[in-house]
């Protein structure tokens, strides 16, 4: 669309977000009461997303998910008047990628166009729940899709709401600690460099897949980007793909065992049913559903649920592709 703008980002307010670094949307062109479209500026390089074991650094599902939460709230606030305090609670989300062969990161930002179409939900004239489709495209390819749907609740809604299923305080993320606690995986088997990005702990293999324990340092600039009394979906949904890269890797049938293979998400699926609370363990059990065939690269697939003291927290359904990769480090150029 030629009238939309890549130039800045938008209010950092109007996406929950503290850091402008942290912003990605740039600009909204409104198409009729219920749709309109979305700029974002993927970034070539961040601390967080693009922190990534791969020899080439790919925009991946995690990222382009985020664009999305970020494209829902900054809709909610500018067409439908939601107040900027009001507090949106997922239901569920999925996210699809089509095709992953454009998403490598280039020479320059790349140029995320989101399609956005609402199906909002009034009570009393405001804004209480939607549905979302978002239609994802990079300089004029189609790569996915996304669909999301939850509700909004003011202030003190959101405070009786949490507050009635415990006694007292409900603590902040600021309370977690920074040093990890447990033995924390290796960043390599979950796909990243950067140790402060892996958020499992105490992992060890199971008969399908992997056991482990949720970690997020209640210091990490992206996932608490300002502090928070839960842990949030997107750290649910980081932990899922963690999760099901791990267990691939430890699949003695995976080509991934070796690091012959990059596991690329293709595919996230989540149904919310309860807080993930920060002052209690957060066990994750990660099953294979689907295995490559023979020659070690394709399609693969895992059930990852979430239970925090017996109950069901999400269940998360998770696709990945197995690519071959050369991982061989580049010779380093001599001068002449």
């Amino acid at each position: 669309m030629e009238d939309l703008s890549f130039q800045q980002t938008v209010d950092r307010v109007l996406v929950h977000r503290h850091a402008v670094n942290e912003v990605f949307l740039t600009d909204l062109v409104p198409i009729d009461r219920d749709t309109c479209v979305i700029g974002a500026q993927l970034p070539l390089s961040h601390p967080y997303f693009l922190d990534q074991h791969a020899p080439a650094a790919r925009y991946d599902a995690l990222l382009l998910t985020e664009c999305c939460r970020q494209a829902g709230t900054y809709v909610a606030h500018t067409q439908y008047g939601v107040a900027r305090d009001w507090v949106f609670l997922a239901a569920a989300t999925s996210i699809e990628l089509e095709r992953t062969d454009v998403l490598e990161v280039g020479d320059s930002p790349g140029e995320l166009t989101l399609e956005v179409h609402s199906l909002p939900s009034f009570r009393g004239g405001r804004l209480r729940s939607v549905r979302t489709r978002l239609d994802l495209s990079i300089a004029g390819e189609r790569i996915g899709v996304m669909e999301g749907e939850g509700r909004y609740l003011d202030r003190e809604e959101y405070g009786l709401l949490r507050q009635g299923g415990r006694g007292g305080q409900v603590p902040l993320s600021s309370a977690l600690g920074v040093e990890p606690a447990g033995v924390p995986v290796a960043p390599r088997l979950v796909e990243r460099r950067d140790p402060r990005n892996v958020l499992l702990a105490d992992a060890h293999g199971t008969t399908d897949g992997v056991a482990a324990r949720l970690w997020v340092s209640g210091r990490h600039a992206t996932i608490f980007d300002h502090p928070l009394d839960h842990y949030p979906a997107m750290a649910l949904l980081e932990a899922a793909a963690q999760a099901t890269t791990l267990a691939v890797r430890l699949d003695g049938a995976s080509a991934a065992r070796t690091d012959a293979a990059d596991v690329r998400i293709t595919g996230l699926a989540a149904d919310y049913v309860r807080f993930a609370e920060v002052d209690a363990d957060v066990d994750i059990t990660a099953t294979i559903t689907e295995r490559p065939p023979a020659a070690g690269h394709g399609p693969v697939a895992a059930n990852v649920v979430f239970r925090q003291q017996g109950a069901v927290l999400t269940e998360i359904v998770v696709s990945a592709e197995l690519h071959a990769t050369d991982r061989t480090p580049a010779r380093p150029a001599v001068a002449a």
